[in-house]
């Protein structure tokens, strides 16, 4: 959030409050619907995610799922919800309103597999999966920004996005799920963590020079 402010100038503290209402409304609205379509797909394809040895198209699948479902739930939900606030006027604030979606729902998801987790995997979730949520949501930002500021429609405008961002998701989810090791869990998912960072970066710069 900090790179974010920094990249674009003074952050205002109404901007603040309402990124805390995000974090929490769209953060707690898109994480539970999209917790219920991944299971519902997960119980189509008969796949328990807990049992070793997966075959790896259906894995591949759930993975590509997940991605798209959970990044579109959470690009739209956002955009509702700021859409048409008078503390949305400049494209920093739809970059901090996405990554607070984006951090609300890797809380919630975190509090979800806490029970479940070691505390290598626990680690794992704080270090790299929560960055991951809040990176990942700077990448569908430039497209609601695009909506919100150049008039055109909401799919229209961050459809490439959300793509993006899935396929991102989806690699990150997929590489972890096969690792053979936690340390090699722990590598290729920072190399997807720094490759997603990079990419929404470049959203970034590019939309703030246009």
């Amino acid at each position: 959030m900090a790179f974010i402010i920094n990249a674009f100038g003074r952050f205002e503290k109404r901007t603040l409050f309402m990124s805390l209402l995000v974090a929490f409304a769209a953060g707690s609205a898109a994480y539970h619907p999209a917790a219920w379509m991944n299971t519902l797909f997960l119980d189509t394809l008969g796949i328990e995610m807990n049992a070793v040895n997966l075959p790896r198209p259906s894995t591949a699948a759930y993975s590509a799922f997940v991605g798209i479902n959970e990044e579109f739930l959470k690009c739209l939900i956002t955009y509702l919800i700021i859409k048409d606030s008078n503390n949305y006027q400049t494209p920093l604030q739809g970059y901090v309103y996405a990554a607070s979606a984006g951090l609300g729902f890797a809380v919630l998801e975190n509090i979800y597999y806490l029970g479940g987790l070691n505390i290598q995997m626990l680690l794992m979730r704080l270090f790299i999966s929560t960055p991951l949520h809040i990176v990942l949501a700077l990448i569908w930002a430039a497209g609601i920004n695009s909506a919100k500021f150049r008039g055109c429609g909401f799919l229209k405008c961050t459809a490439a996005y959300v793509f993006v961002s899935a396929a991102l998701h989806g690699t990150y989810n997929y590489q972890a799920i096969y690792a053979r090791t936690m340390g090699e869990s722990a590598v290729k998912t920072l190399t997807v963590l720094a490759v997603t960072t990079v990419t929404a970066f470049f959203f970034i710069r590019h939309h703030k020079n246009r």
